[in-house]
């Protein structure tokens, strides 16, 4: 299954929210946001975010042909760290490397971003998504509650 990752330009926005909202709908344990509240926006942070190539953050997508079935948001968090937010892989697409090729993707755009370092928190019990992190090299930095805070630093 080959599959390709990108930076999401403008043309990509209603496949961004149509994943955006499907992570919310089938996964809402995972994320700071709830689906039916983000259904009713006339548009999503990123979809403004990905229409004005803003520099304020990137959305990177993960395509199988070209289906976008990955997520991995960019922001700036903080001087020279960039905070990974909206981290998602379409169910039958979990367990085949996407999450891998999304963060390393994610590194590589930490130069361009003037950044040295990535910074990403996860719920403890998304085991499957903190061993993809553990794998891609990002460390437990700080533990709260029942959120863990990840870095990675070039």
């Amino acid at each position: 299954m080959a599959i390709s990752c990108r930076v999401l330009t403008a043309k990509d926005s209603l496949d961004y929210r149509r994943v955006r909202l499907e992570s919310l709908k089938l996964h809402p344990e995972c994320f700071g946001s709830n689906y039916e509240r983000e259904l009713k926006m006339p548009k999503l942070y990123f979809e403004q975010v990905i229409e004005n190539a803003s520099p304020k953050g990137l959305m990177l997508g993960a395509f199988h042909e070209s289906e976008l079935v990955g997520l991995c948001g960019l922001i700036a968090s903080s001087p020279g760290a960039v905070e990974i937010i909206q981290m998602y892989v379409a169910t039958e697409h979990r367990r085949t490397g996407v999450g891998l090729k999304l963060l390393s993707l994610a590194k590589q755009c930490l130069n361009g971003l003037n950044a040295r370092s990535l910074v990403l928190s996860v719920f403890e019990d998304n085991t499957n998504a903190l061993k993809t992190y553990e794998k891609a090299g990002f460390s437990i930095s700080q533990r709260e509650n029942a959120q863990l805070y990840m870095t990675f630093n070039l």
